[in-house]
């Protein structure tokens, strides 16, 4: 199993180090499908990196995930969960076994005196006058604190009067009194999570709890919740910038969540009464639950609607709004646009091709190109890619070192990198060595054609997809919707929208419901009614021109940003992005429609009476509002009415309430104080308005703390007005008395330090400052404790969003929660936005000439900073920003500093200086070089990172560096996010992938039902992706994850073979090919058994290895081949590579056993071969069925039949070879008779030759090579050679280890070369015999003259002469003789050639050998062999002609000839020929 069963459970790798494994049943439950569940708590388990058995281990008790399983699930995954039958141990009841414990009648007493207590508390403080309490009060309160704190009475403190106790003494102003209440909560809520969460509840629910509660009370409260959510969702958000939340907002929060967390709590509790057995109404309890469905949606639509508000990231990103994301599979990584394919810096000059390789152009398929470049390659030859393939990119070149069994097999090494990367065989084009390469095409038209995708894109790859539908993705698509059903709104859009119609006011919502009563055939609508409404688009559009009118500020933001606006609103406002300004501005002009016509005639009134003064001046408030349209007017009403004598509350309060509605006007004048400085007048309008803003109590309400970030800005400026500054210190004091939630803002921003310096630039003449700075001050453990809130709310946020993203993926229901998908894409944004240099560190240091070290940061090429001091000794420490991530750290040089400029740099990371022990990388520093690249997509946060210069160019001692860049990502909320959804669903599927295997292994039929069980899963995944995830990172990192915890797993389990040897999916694959031929028939079930097969493999095999994934840092030689495999870490590496390696090894050995069994049965029958080759051409027939024309897949077929050719005997290998040889023989000369019967033994032909590829690199093929050259000889002999004997050659070339075949065929042309020589050689020789003839001529003339002259001494010597002369002519004569033979022949000189063939590659036997042919041959033939020896003679011994060991000739029979009888032309060899010229000449005699 792909997990590790550890302490008899199974543990499921989430990450590097980082295991989940079952610790406690928390609950159960019936699910959808009326069978139980169970939740179950996963504690995450940390381990060390040095192994596995004496690494040290840590339960982190506070990180855990709570996963819903099924009986299946929990017996193939938590065995302790199981008792001895087998059945699942319920859930303890610790605290009912705790309650038995107690004497009956001593527990009644204590419930009577808690009861009584409860009564006095109550009449006590009814009967408290004044501020103080009295002391038998709190004595009271002390003991029932004490009886809180027994478990088994917490049932008594669940009376109502205990929550008016308690809300009472919360509302006391006596801090002894509230501290009293503090502590009995506390005691109450110590027992366990739910009877914290049920006392937080109900004191939440109270209502008007929030006029009751002040700053303490409410504070009280808020560290409860903070304690009590804290253990439950530990999520870490360090690093990231959360919003400053007033408590008012928080508590409003806490509300909202512990209202949707106990809804949530109720909706499992009823699916647990659902299944309790003996249930008289399950009408009403589904009923029930479809109410609590509905209340839990709202409840969680209301959480994230305030959420998104508080976290401030409607507004955040009102400018940015975010693209579609384009329809496509998640589960297939998306190639880099082809255009980039080859890198300016790579572009060649010119095209260089091989001159004797083949190109992959001319091969049909991508498989039989493979195969004959693993055949062709050499160690040392040149090559060149063909695809982008992860570091390596199309066009590079690079030397072929070795090949392997490994996936990739290819090990090359590259120019464009310098170092070696593995690739695979389709991906190369054989360049050759060196001599082998020519330069044809200029660079940019090789570009042009890379770059269009003209060369290779055409034909069948490695990276095979299928075109059909079917096939295109891992799943099948959905079927066509139903008309009627897609005339309707989703139950997930009509919620959404009921919710909106659930916020109108009382008015507004009945004439809502009377508009859906008159649209629905007037029926009357309830609750439960309403929830179920089939609601027609074309009502629901008009329901979205109605609502825009009727809802305030807030929840019209929640409308124009939701999902049934965008899709069915009106297309002026659907079109829009999220909040940009024209939005904006058409949302102010609904609100302005949404006020009352007499408050718009007053204003256009007073607007009159005013008229006269502004046209004589304009105000500065006035130039602010310009161009704001409607909205700004607000501003200079509110201006009007405080400046007014005796401001009028009743003429400030409605223009705050239109500001309570539409805070933009507001928050537009806050921030004007981040205006710059020369803004005086401005600035001090603007206070002013602030200031008398605070003595209204509605002003409180405002969203102040949204835009205390440009007050911090005004007191942080160093040009600041001292009066705007004095103004702003007593606005802020004011705000902080008036409100000490914004003196814990005041702290969150900083605002102590910030009054300190302000301080001491004045000289402490600021009134009220110090008093500002202790108030902030005081408030730190409150600004602690909202920060921890905020995280906490936010993680349980997050976790309840994960819950319902399981239930999702469980029960296959959709997610009907309204905003879920603004909520996920406001987690998923921000992935792709950098932040740059000073944002990413805090500081810099230099080792030496510290004075200079801001030149490397100063972005001037030609400053610099200089160290000084001892060479390697250099460094310069970044102390980086918290939670940064570094995605590139680049080192800027200058080559023109010589021996200054760094040559070696080394980079280290660490926690502090003084644990700088990792190196990240080490970099050697090319003399040439502007730019050093030094890290690159760092996945760790490292808070130092120092690079050293451990060696200068040219042995220099200091050194120059000229600029040092950072870039990182901006620290958002999707990392967090994403390393929770993906354990999540890391869990969810590797715990469900451990359950089917499970059930396959005790029943292997169960694997029929896989591919349906997948697709369904996958089809889910990427429906939510598509409806939910906006972005593609995180679409693709959902896709990746679920492929590797469901796929991956289920395929090395089905691919492992059992104790008889056989995996589940060998055996189905071997049932696929017994029953292939009755598949034909599309009715049977054999059709049906093979279509579901097909759909599982297609299904296995959809993602190919293509992806390495990111590098933990720049190194540039990774380690092992192209990046190391850790099969124990599966949550961090991709593994489409493995699961590709389990197929084709299960592939490969069906495909052995069904060889091996067809070569023990038919190896002796006389049609073994074209039976061998039928079989063969199924299976691979069968592979391309199953698994797409993949060159992986052909490979596996490929050694599957060698491995059965290897199992064979000696003797039955050697028939085999021999039959294959025969086979072949045949094939080739049936085939020169031409016609259809020679092109039906040429595809006889192919076949076979396809299958006899496999004997390359196999014992076999020496036998096999044996065979051939005799029946090859045979045929160059007796027929003559023909193309055909070339390509054959080159086709099953690699099957020959002694390449003896292919000599054979080298040697027939130095023979033909031979022949054409010894023509030459008999022209020569008669051009010879000519020339001599005329001398002899010449020389007789000359002799009758002189013949008188002569003296006898000079006869004497002459007849010397002459005797000496004649024994050489005498010989020269024989030997013309011999040579000229056939000139005295009467009839037509027959055409003679000789093959000259090499004994080492020709079987030539010493019976055949010849030891004469003068006394076997007729005389007119025997005179060109004569000719012929002594030509070859000469040749050996010439220089010029051949060189090498002195070679004779050794005449035989072998040879062919044509006899001419009659009219017919006999074809017989040498031997024949000879017979019957021999019988000739009897019959003649």
């Amino acid at each position: 199993m792909v997990g590790e069963l550890r302490y008899r459970e199974f543990r499921v790798p989430l990450g590097p180090g980082l295991h989940a494994y079952p610790d406690e049943l928390i609950r159960q439950r019936v699910g959808h499908d009326g069978h139980p569940e169970y939740q179950i708590r996963w504690l995450i388990l940390r381990r060390s990196d040095d192994g596995d058995e004496g690494s040290t281990q840590v339960d982190c008790k506070a990180e855990h995930i709570l996963l819903w399983m099924s009986n299946d699930e929990i017996y193939a995954n938590c065995h302790k969960m199981l008792g001895e039958d087998g059945q699942v141990i319920g859930p303890s009841q610790e605290s009912a076994g705790e309650a038995g414990a107690l004497d009956k009648s001593v527990l009644g007493e204590m419930e009577t005196d808690v009861k009584s207590l409860i009564q006095r508390a109550l009449r006590q403080l009814e009967e408290c006058v004044g501020a103080i309490p009295p002391a038998p009060l709190l004595h009271t309160v002390h003991v029932l604190s004490a009886y809180a704190s027994i478990e088994p009475l917490t049932g008594v403190f669940k009376d109502p009067r205990v929550q008016d106790l308690l809300m009472h003494m919360l509302s006391s102003p006596d801090y002894q009194m509230r501290w009293s209440a503090g502590r009995m909560i506390q005691a109450l809520a110590s027992h366990d999570a739910g009877t914290r969460t049920e006392i937080l509840l109900s004191l939440s629910q109270q209502e008007a709890i929030e006029k009751h509660l002040d700053f303490d009370s409410r504070c009280a409260l808020l560290a409860l919740f903070a304690q009590a959510t804290l253990s439950e969702h530990p999520m870490s958000f360090e690093g990231i910038q959360l919003p400053q939340v007033p408590g008012r907002l928080l508590f409003s929060l806490v509300k909202r969540y512990l209202h949707a967390t106990s809804l949530l709590d109720q909706l499992n509790d009823s699916t647990a009464e659902a299944g309790a057995p003996n249930n008289s109404a399950p009408e009403e309890l589904i009923g029930e639950r479809s109410r609590l469905e509905l209340e839990f949606s709202m409840a969680m639509g209301s959480l994230i609607s305030e959420l998104v508000q508080a976290m401030r990231w409607d507004r955040a990103s009102s400018r940015q709004g975010s693209l579609a994301r384009p329809a496509c599979s998640i589960f297939q990584p998306h190639l880099a646009d082809s255009g980039l394919g080859l890198p300016v810096a790579q572009a060649q000059p010119t095209f260089r091709r091989s001159r004797r390789y083949r190109p992959r152009s001319e091969f049909a398929s991508g498989n039989t190109y493979a195969l004959y470049v693993r055949d062709t390659l050499q160690p040392g030859m040149r090559v060149r890619m063909l695809d982008d393939y992860e570091e390596i990119s199309a066009g590079d070149e690079g030397e072929f070192r070795q090949s392997n069994s490994g996936v990739p097999p290819v090990q090359v090494l590259w120019e464009s990198t310098g170092r070696t990367y593995w690739v695979h065989w389709h991906m190369l084009e054989i360049l050759g060595f060196e001599e082998d390469i020519e330069n044809v095409v200029a660079g940019d038209e090789y570009q042009g054609a890379m770059s269009s995708g003209a060369l290779g894109v055409a034909l069948p790859s490695w990276r095979w997809k299928p075109m059909t539908e079917l096939y295109a993705v891992p799943y099948a698509l959905p079927e066509d919707e139903d008309a009627e059903e897609s005339e309707h709104l989703t139950q997930a859009e009509w919620w959404e929208l009921l919710f909106f119609i659930k916020k109108l006011d009382v008015p507004d919502h009945q004439e809502v419901i009377q508009i859906l009563q008159e649209n629905l055939d007037g029926e009357i609508l309830d609750d439960e009614l309403l929830a179920e409404l089939a609601v027609p688009m074309e009502l629901a559009q008009d329901l979205l021109l109605a609502l825009p009118q009727r809802l305030d500020d807030s929840a019209l933001r929640d409308l124009l940003n939701c999902h049934v606006y965008r899709k069915y609103g009106p297309e002026a406002l659907a079109g829009q992005l999220a909040y940009p300004p024209l939005l904006e501005a058409q949302q102010d002009a609904l609100l302005l429609q949404a006020q009352g016509q007499p408050q718009e005639s007053d204003d256009a009134a007073r607007a009159e009476a005013k008229e006269p003064k502004t046209q004589c001046s304009t105000t500065p408030l006035q130039h602010l509002v310009e161009g704001y349209g409607p909205a700004g007017k607000i501003l200079l009403d509110l201006e009007r009415a405080l400046s007014s004598e005796g401001a009028q509350a009743s003429e400030v309060k409605p223009l705050l309430l239109q500001l309570q509605r539409q805070p933009q006007p507001f928050l537009m004048l806050m921030q004007s104080l981040d205006m710059p400085a020369s803004n005086r007048a401005l600035h001090l309008t603007a206070l002013r308005i602030l200031m008398q803003l605070v003595d209204f109590p509605e002003a409180l309400l405002l969203p102040w703390h949204e835009a205390m970030d440009a007050c911090m800005a005004c007191l942080r400026s160093p040009n600041a007005d001292r009066e705007v500054l004095q103004e702003l210190i007593l606005f802020l004091h004011r705000l902080a008395s008036a409100s000490r939630d914004y003196a814990v803002v005041l702290n969150q921003l900083g605002a102590r330090d910030a009054i300190s310096k302000a301080l001491e630039k004045h000289l402490g003449k600021l009134e009220l400052a110090q008093e500002l700075r202790d108030m902030v001050f005081k408030c730190e453990k409150h600004a602690h404790l909202y920060r921890k809130l905020t995280t906490n709310i936010l993680g349980g946020c997050i976790q309840m969003v994960l819950g319902q993203i399981e239930d999702h993926r469980r029960t296959h229901q959709p997610i009907n929660i309204p905003f879920f998908d603004v909520f996920l894409r406001y987690l998923c944004q921000g992935s792709s936005v950098e932040v740059k240099e000073d944002k990413c560190w805090e500081k810099v240091e230099v080792s030496s000439n510290p004075h200079r070290a801001s030149r490397l940061t100063d972005r001037n090429p030609k400053t610099y900073w200089e160290s000084n001091g001892s060479a390697g000794s250099h460094a310069i420490t970044l102390r980086m920003r918290q939670g940064i991530l570094v995605r590139q750290l680049t080192l800027l040089v200058a080559s023109e500093d010589s021996s200054y400029m760094p040559a070696r740099v080394v980079v280290f990371g660490g926690d502090s200086t003084n644990s700088l022990n990792t190196e990240l990388t080490s970099v050697n520093v090319m003399p040439a070089a502007s730019r050093v690249i030094l890290l690159e997509n760092l996945n760790r946060f490292w808070p130092v990172i120092q690079i050293r210069i451990k060696r200068c160019q040219q042995g220099g001692i200091n050194t120059r560096i000229r600029g040092v860049e950072v870039l990182g990502p901006k620290p958002t909320f999707w990392p967090v996010f994403r390393e929770q959804l993906c354990r999540h669903t890391r869990l969810f599927y590797m715990v469900r992938a451990q359950a089917w295997s499970q059930d396959i292994s005790e029943d292997r039929r169960n694997l029929l039902h896989l591919s349906s069980r997948l697709n369904g899963a996958l089809r889910q995944e990427q429906d939510f992706a598509d409806r939910f995830l906006p972005d593609e990172e995180a679409a693709q990192a959902l896709g990746k994850t679920c492929w590797e915890a469901l796929v991956s797993p289920l395929v090395q389990n089905i691919t492992s073979p059992d104790e008889a040897g056989i995996s589940p999916l060998g055996w189905l694959l071997d049932q696929y090919l017994e029953c292939r031929e009755a598949a034909h028939n599309p009715q049977s079930r054999a059709a049906a058994f093979s279509s579901r097969v097909r759909r599982l493999t297609h299904l296995l095999v959809h993602v190919e290895p293509c992806e390495a994934p990111p590098p933990v840092v720049a190194t540039p030689r990774p380690k092992g081949r192209n990046r190391s495999h850790d099969w124990s870490s599966l949550a961090t590496r991709g593994l489409p590579s493995s699961i590709m390696r389990n197929l084709t090894r299960c592939w490969r050995a069906v495909v052995e056993e069904q060889v091996n069994k067809f070569l023990t049965s038919y190896w002796q029958d006389d049609d073994f071969v074209p039976r061998y080759c039928e079989h063969f051409h199924k299976l691979q027939k069968s592979s391309s069925e199953l698994f797409g024309p993949r060159a992986a897949f052909l490979l596996a077929l490929q050694n599957g039949c060698a491995g059965a050719l290897l199992r064979l005997p000696f003797l039955k290998a050697a028939h085999v070879s021999e039959q294959f040889s025969r086979h072949i023989d045949q094939r080739i000369q049936g085939s020169r008779m031409g016609g259809a019967r020679g092109m039906e033994m040429l595809a006889q032909l192919q076949r076979c030759l396809e299958t006899v590829l496999v004997f390359s690199g196999l014992e076999i093929a020496t036998t096999f090579e044996h065979y051939y050259q005799h029946y090859m000889a045979d045929r160059l002999l007796g027929v003559g050679p023909s193309w055909l004997e070339g390509a054959v050659l080159e086709q099953i070339g690699p099957c020959f280890p002694n390449r003896l075949p292919q000599q054979m065929l080298q040697t027939l042309n130095t023979s033909e070369e031979l022949q054409h020589q010894f023509h030459v050689y008999q022209l020569q020789r008669l051009d010879q015999a000519l020339l001599k003839l005329d001398n002899t001529e010449k020389k007789i003339q000359v002799g009758h003259k002189a013949s008188g002259q002569k003296n006898e001494k000079e006869e004497e010597k002459e007849a010397g002469v002459e005797a000496a002369a004649e024994v050489v002519e005498k010989e020269e004569e024989e030997e013309e003789e011999n040579e000229n033979e056939d000139l005295y022949y009467e009839g037509a000189m027959p055409e003679v050639s000789v093959l000259v063939l090499s004994p080492s590659c020709w079987p030539i036997s010493s019976i055949s050998h010849l030891l004469s042919p003068r006394t076997c041959l007729p005389s007119y033939l025997r005179g060109t062999l004569n000719r012929y020896s002594n030509f070859y003679n000469k040749s050996q011994s010439h220089p010029g002609l051949e060189r090498g060991l002195q070679r004779r000739l050794q005449w035989t029979w072998l040879g062919r000839a044509e006899l001419q009888f009659g009219d017919q032309t006999l074809h017989v060899s040498t031997v024949q020929m000879w017979l019957l010229l021999y019988l000739n000449d009897l019959k003649v005699a």
